[in-house]
């Protein structure tokens, strides 16, 4: 790998059954994001942080990379080299990468190259849960990006002439011109699923393989998956960020943030949950950026706006479709691709629903995810 810029150095060596739906600190699995009423919002006890807690993590808001880093903190990983590098991307920005690496490497460049990638408004803190189980093969190098805009990556002004595509895929290129990789195994979620059909599109040599987990952007299904309130659809075509409410929250914003975690999260240990959460919100609550280029992609309610099943004919590499049992996203989307990829392409592509989980697999059955990925790495 070239070097880039190491903001931390290499970290030291410091599963569980399949996940339910049902669970003592009160789990629940993820619905479509069509916003609450205004009266509930306001009659509902949905935060249970105290103010005063709350608070406390307001005073360390912009410390996004030392919240990263206590978060990683929580991982063993014997025999296995850890750094967070910054890798410079152009415009005077970088885009924040954790590297894991086999240690006592005799030919780096026999290295096979994972790349993992978060959905919108998230980060690469989410794959807590994935990294020991992962990095666990000695030809691996384990790569967990943080999309341009969000994480703990440059956050730059937004501007709307820069077109999406030079935003996210072109970055994406030099992050990995710039790391000297020639193929990857690329697995992403969400809207980063839907980036990275477009990044394979564009750039057909970068990847050997997709896995798109749980991805959107990517049907136009005929209703969309919930009601939607008219303030909200409003709000989302004036590009009003969700996250504006927790930035304009002041010392109540990590309150405002537990409401989502505390239910999210819920399953982990309880330092894992305290930790995810400080990092949630310090990632919420960082400048907006990336995440106004959301309306042009999906409608209020994660509805497509230009779905990828219409230009799906043009894949360049083998792509699977990965679902939840109790995916929110319509599976719909990845039954078509999957019949498209395979009857108009040279490539191959399959279609599987995990059990045990909703919209966020490697969270939800994270055992069951990790095992499908260390078997992807073994073809």
């Amino acid at each position: 790998l070239a070097s880039g810029v190491v903001s931390r150095g290499s970290k030291p060596s410091s599963s569980a059954s399949n996940a339910d739906a049902k669970h003592p600190h009160g789990y629940r699995r993820p619905t479509a994001p069509t916003a609450l009423p205004l009266y509930k919002i306001i009659t509902t006890k949905l935060f249970p942080m105290s103010a005063s807690e709350s608070f406390q993590h307001w005073k360390s808001r912009h410390l996004l990379d030392d919240a990263q880093w206590d978060l990683l903190q929580l991982l063993s990983l014997p025999n296995r080299d850890l750094e967070v590098v910054k890798t410079a991307i152009g415009r005077g920005n970088t885009m924040n990468e954790v590297c894991i690496t086999p240690r006592n490497v005799t030919d780096p460049a026999k290295l096979n190259h994972f790349v993992l990638i978060h959905g919108y408004g998230a980060g690469l803190g989410f794959f807590l849960k994935n990294f020991e189980a992962i990095s666990q093969n000695d030809n691996w190098c384990i790569h967990a990006l943080d999309l341009p805009g969000y994480g703990c990556s440059s956050r730059p002004v937004f501007d709307r002439s820069i077109p999406l595509e030079n935003y996210f895929i072109d970055s994406l290129e030099k992050w990995r011109s710039e790391r000297n990789i020639d193929s990857m195994l690329m697995c992403s979620h969400s809207l980063g699923a839907y980036l990275s059909v477009l990044y394979t599109m564009k750039y057909p040599n970068a990847v050997k393989k997709l896995l798109c987990i749980s991805p959107a952007g990517i049907y136009r299904p005929p209703q969309p998956p919930g009601e939607i309130p008219a303030w909200f659809d409003w709000l989302w075509e004036q590009n009003v960020s969700p996250f504006s409410l927790v930035r304009n929250s002041g010392p109540f914003g990590s309150m405002i943030t537990s409401g989502w975690t505390s239910r999210r999260f819920a399953k982990l240990t309880q330092e894992e949950r305290e930790r995810l959460h400080r990092y949630t919100y310090a990632i919420f609550n960082a400048r907006g950026s990336g995440e106004y280029y959301m309306p042009q992609i999906l409608g209020a309610g994660a509805v497509a706006k230009v779905p990828l099943v219409d230009k799906i004919q043009n894949a360049s590499c083998d792509i699977a479709w990965v679902y939840g049992d109790d995916d929110w996203m319509p599976k719909e989307g990845g039954v078509e691709c999957s019949k498209i990829i395979n009857s108009q392409t040279a490539h191959s592509s399959e279609f599987l629903v995990m059990e045990n989980c909703g919209h966020h697999i490697y969270l939800d059955n994270y055992p069951r995810f990790n095992e499908y990925v260390l078997s992807e790495m073994k073809r």
